[in-house]
């Protein structure tokens, strides 16, 4: 996520219900993919499924997305939440932007010392932020609705860019049994 695209993803994520699902889902994918491979993965949520990047096996990622979602199914919910999330660099940099505006009022000038002050505040405020706001406002853990039909290599031109999982609206079906 990138100073450009973050205020797209977090509209999509604020005006689309199916995108904080699938946000969760990627979470909880790469959590389960980490377990196994000692990589750092990363990846990114549309409405249609999400990206895992820094792995290339569409059949490993596609097994690891099924264990994700049964998992927070099962109660896993703190799998929807990822320490490296781009929400928490959105949620930092607003905290930060905040402080050092409230401190330049109230101090009345711009310093260093304000600067150094919001950046050391907005560091540790924004992580601390950032799980809260990823679990309240920026995933959905509840993703029985969400089916997820396949995983497929992206590659761009001679290179892999990872691993497209696609997910759809699944129907649910209610039953008095």
């Amino acid at each position: 996520m990138t100073l450009i695209n973050a205020p797209v993803q977090l509209f999509y994520l604020l005006t689309h219900p199916e995108v904080r699902k699938n946000h969760a889902l990627e979470h909880a994918t790469i959590h389960v993919l980490e377990e196994l491979v000692p990589v750092k993965l990363s990846g990114v949520s549309n409405p249609n499924g999400f990206i895992i990047q820094g792995v290339s096996d569409p059949y490993l990622v596609l097994q690891a997305a099924h264990e994700a979602k049964r998992r927070l199914l099962s109660g896993e919910k703190d799998l929807a939440v990822h320490p490296r999330c781009g929400t928490t660099t959105v949620v930092t940099g607003l905290v930060f932007a905040i402080l050092f505006i409230v401190f330049s009022i109230v101090f009345g000038l711009f310093s260093f010392v304000n600067l150094l002050l919001s950046l050391v505040l907005g560091a540790i405020l924004g992580s601390v932020l950032s799980p809260w706001v990823q679990r309240h406002v920026t995933t959905d853990w509840r993703v029985h609705d969400v089916e997820i039909e396949n995983a497929e290599l992206i590659i761009r031109g001679w290179s892999v860019h990872g691993v497209f999982v696609h997910t759809r609206k699944g129907d649910i079906k209610w039953s008095i049994r």
